[in-house]
């Protein structure tokens, strides 16, 4: 696929997604709004992001469907969205030489350690996505975190590979357009679904989780995901339980 991406790149922004946000009227199909510190990152359930300046790449990318470029995006389909971004990020790791899954949803983890996290956040226009925000966190040169977060890795962690952010963002971004053309036909969905089952975390192995909504923990096996993106969990009764998003704790 070939497009001209306007790309942004800023020293310090509040964080990249309300950079595009404020931007997103001016989006024709794709841009990109980097930037090399955050002062306000914003991660899922309304975390914090925390990177250390110019050590990492975060960057969000403004989409508007309805076009050649991306294609019309039925409201229900809208995970296709996680997909195409989870496996972009994997593809431009696993080529760096890191070994990683998807930690449904969008989580990228190298082993039982985070080394990228997402925030995508749709927009619609009666039964079609009509934009779409997607912020990703990539660790790439940071070799010490704050003490609050659990489980973080990096490239150079991981690998020993050192890459400037601006290098990366290049090299990431064949990975995107190649992952988004896929979306775009019958067989590329496909592809992109089976793609992403393939590296999902924990696939097919027993551990132990939290039920958010009865608050009890229990052991469970998650099996795949829904036609919509829910987390599919084989539970001790051996019956299939769907998860939403926040209704699922990962023990790790």
């Amino acid at each position: 696929m070939k497009v001209e991406i306007p790309i942004s790149w800023a020293e310090v922004v509040d964080s990249t997604n309300s950079w595009a946000l404020r931007s997103i009227d001016s989006v024709d199909k794709m841009s990109v709004y980097a930037a090399k510190f955050q002062t306000a990152g914003r991660g899922q359930r309304g975390n914090k992001w925390h990177s250390a300046t110019g050590e990492n790449l975060t960057f969000s990318i403004g989409l508007r469907f309805g076009n050649e470029f991306a294609g019309h995006l039925k409201a229900i389909e809208q995970f296709v969205i996680t997909e195409i971004a989870a496996l972009a990020v994997a593809d431009f790791l696993s080529a760096k030489g890191a070994g990683v899954c998807i930690k449904w949803p969008n989580d990228i983890y190298v082993r039982d350690r985070k080394i990228c996290g997402m925030l995508i956040e749709n927009s619609l226009r009666g039964d079609e996505v009509a934009t779409s925000i997607i912020g990703i966190g990539i660790n790439l040169r940071q070799r010490e975190f704050p003490p609050e977060l659990i489980n973080p890795t990096s490239l150079i962690l991981a690998t020993g590979k050192e890459i400037d952010p601006e290098a990366a963002l290049g090299d990431f971004l064949p990975c995107f357009l190649s992952r988004m053309e896929m979306s775009l036909t019958a067989a590329g969905r496909i592809k992109l679904r089976n793609d992403y089952l393939d590296i999902l975390y924990r696939k097919n192995k027993v551990f132990t989780y939290r039920d958010n909504v009865a608050g009890v923990e229990f052991q469970g096996i998650i099996k795949g995901i829904s036609d919509i993106g829910e987390l599919l969990v084989e539970m001790p009764d051996k019956s299939i339980k769907s998860f939403s998003f926040k209704e699922i704790g990962y023990i790790i």
